[in-house]
């Protein structure tokens, strides 16, 4: 089994690293310095969940799977949905009959089967991964049994980093929902700096609503142990969707990622969102989701009333719906 997954995630390298680049247009508008965009917009399906979408693909057809499935709220359905229709496997897609985003289309031209349920998120993870072992899928959702490629799929987004910049930044800012990618992009930095290949671990700030996270209220209220939240009081919106949970699957991960970076986790409400998003297209010429921008908004926050010299590089995990 190891020497399938090892040969499976060597020839999946991606055909080319995202772009990363200084924003100095940026750095101007916002009086920062040394600030650079990694723009995982720019993969296939516009998404950092391309980087493990194709993973999981290719290790279900490795392992003989014909059908693979996903609990989504919308960017990884139709990322896996892309991938599973490049590689001739059906896909299941579950969505919220609440979810309010765009990519159902993409998922339907994709050729999946849709499961529309009535229940948050969380739940929908739940659902999927008992369907999915009654029904013989392999299930590519957080907490799943094949949710461990997950960190190894976003790590190379820290060796991409370093690569390209030629050392380690001083700091990292991500967006975090289930703090599956700022746990991963830290433990590609946490391995390359145990082999000697850079010299610190960089500071990680992670992002996400004000509006229910459990990672930032762990972070924000000194809890060393992931919180889960009332589900109740969590308020979900168009904006906010790829962020806001009661319950982080991967949050665990994340919290830890932060404390032992010595960084930090903000808050940032919808209006701040949107504005840095707007900044960003206005500055750079990027489109990017409200919910990416939210790591740029943190950093600014972060950093603005710090000395700092080292370079930060904000992850911009997703480009923006026309």
């Amino acid at each position: 089994m190891k020497k399938l997954i090892e040969q499976v995630l060597d020839e999946d390298k991606p055909p080319g690293m995202t772009p990363l680049f200084r924003a100095v247009n940026t750095e101007c508008a916002l009086k920062l310095k040394n600030v650079f965009f990694k723009y995982e917009g720019a993969g296939p399906t516009g998404t950092q969940k391309d980087r493990i979408s194709r993973l999981h693909i290719n290790l279900a057809k490795s392992l003989g799977y014909d059908t693979v499935s996903v609990a989504t709220c919308g960017n990884y359905g139709a990322s896996v949905s892309y991938f599973a229709y490049l590689n001739r496997i059906k896909s299941v897609v579950a969505i919220p009959s609440f979810y309010a985003g765009s990519r159902n289309s993409e998922i339907y031209e994709n050729g999946s089967d849709i499961i529309v349920k009535n229940m948050k998120y969380e739940d929908l993870v739940e659902y999927i991964k008992a369907k999915s072992a009654s029904e013989n899928w392999y299930n590519c959702s957080p907490s799943s049994e094949n949710s461990w490629i997950d960190i190894l799929g976003y790590r190379q987004i820290a060796y991409e980093i370093v690569q390209q910049i030629g050392h380690a930044p001083g700091y990292v800012a991500v967006p975090v929902g289930n703090g599956t990618t700022l746990a991963g992009i830290y433990s590609g930095f946490r391995k390359l700096f145990l082999s000697g290949e850079i010299d610190h671990v960089p500071r990680f700030i992670g992002s996400s609503t004000n509006l229910g996270n459990p990672i930032v209220y762990s972070w924000k209220h000194g809890y060393r142990q992931i919180q889960t939240l009332d589900a109740a009081r969590i308020i979900e919106t168009e904006t906010n969707e790829p962020l806001v949970s009661f319950k982080a699957f991967d949050g665990q991960k994340a919290l830890n990622a932060i404390y032992q970076s010595k960084g930090a986790a903000i808050a940032v409400e919808d209006s701040e969102m949107i504005r840095y998003s707007r900044i960003i297209e206005h500055t750079q010429g990027i489109n990017v989701l409200p919910a990416s921008a939210s790591a740029l908004a943190a950093a600014h926050r972060y950093l603005r009333s710090r000395t700092y010299g080292r370079e930060v590089v904000v992850v911009l995990t997703g480009r923006g719906h026309n």
